[in-house]
């Protein structure tokens, strides 16, 4: 490695560590959160991006994640009926003509190919050309992940979770596979520190900070876990804003030369003045709540989203009705 790029690397990884010790008094990381900001808005043209994501269904999982209302072992969840097709398409309609930036059809871990193949075909007839359309669904063979291009999506959600293998029935090795098949098979990745708990040390956090960057994903950011009664790693609690406005600023400073997405959730408007520029609204099905909502999550909704995004100076996507 060049001196100039080792002593570079050197210098992030001194300011990533310093904004990740919570010993650390938060004025002295101010010019830091300011200087993920500033990244964050050149590597973007100053544009903010609103991603939503769509539920599909809420069926008992068997993979026993430790976090999430979905798993089967918890019966954390009241289950609700899958969406149907037209229903789907209806609400993926609405949001592409609110002015949403990505629309995500998100299933459970085990999920018919045929189904999304179809969904995703009658989904992108109806949000058209000029959007992301992705899909966050289970683990993908080379070929699934070809059939679903082919059905219309451009992109995937997928991840190495925090502490994957120990708090997930997946392993780190089965993430990664369907990582590598999604982007030899064409989709671009979008790739989130998640799901974040107080009780993850900084050197796990920047673990999965570096791997976004290394796999080349087209966008990057951080959610906290949001605690589900009667899930084990409720008692750990949620992480507080301000600690997430730091995960925020690391992910920016680690990933400085790609990855222009860069998304923070649950949606915490302070994020967006220190490295992040896309934030989501869900509706339907959700492994962060114990029922499918008829609206949006927490009422967060897409006028909302746009609201704050251009409260914090960044540009949006027009809405239909505007344009």
């Amino acid at each position: 490695m060049p001196k100039e790029a080792k002593a570079r690397e050197i210098s992030v990884a001194a300011e990533t560590d310093m904004l990740l010790d919570t010993t650390v008094n938060d004025k002295r990381i101010a010019h830091l959160l300011e200087k993920a900001d500033g990244m964050t808005r050149s590597l973007a043209g100053n544009r903010g991006f609103i991603w939503t994501a769509i539920g599909i269904d809420s069926t008992p999982c068997d993979m026993g994640c430790s976090f999430c209302s979905h798993a089967a072992r918890w019966d954390a969840y009241k289950t609700s009926p899958p969406l149907s097709e037209e229903e789907i398409v209806e609400k993926a309609g609405q949001l592409a003509d609110g002015g949403a930036d990505f629309v995500v059809l998100r299933t459970t871990q085990h999920y018919p190919l045929e189904v999304l193949q179809r969904l995703g075909r009658l989904t992108r007839d109806r949000i058209g050309s000029d959007m992301h359309l992705v899909i966050n669904t289970g683990e993908m063979s080379l070929d699934t992940v070809r059939a679903l291009k082919d059905s219309g999506y451009s992109m995937s959600y997928h991840v190495v979770r925090l502490r994957e293998g120990q708090d997930t029935g997946h392993s780190v090795d089965m993430r990664m596979r369907t990582i590598e098949n999604v982007l030899r098979g064409g989709l671009e990745l979008q790739y989130l520190i998640e799901p974040l708990g107080p009780e993850h040390s900084a050197q796990e956090i920047l673990a999965e900070a570096r791997r976004a960057r290394a796999v080349g994903a087209s966008g990057t950011g951080v959610m906290a876990r949001v605690p589900i009664m009667g899930t084990p790693l409720a008692q750990y609690g949620q992480v507080s804003d301000t600690y997430l406005k730091r995960v925020t600023a690391a992910a920016r400073l680690e990933y400085p030369d790609g990855g222009q997405h860069l998304c923070v959730h649950p949606p915490t408007p302070q994020t967006l003045h220190c490295g992040a520029n896309t934030m989501i609204v869900e509706e339907a099905a959700n492994p962060r709540d114990t029922s499918s909502s008829s609206g949006p999550w927490r009422a967060f909704d897409l006028p909302r989203a746009r609201a704050v995004m251009r409260e914090a100076g960044l540009a949006v996507r027009p809405a239909k009705a505007e344009g």
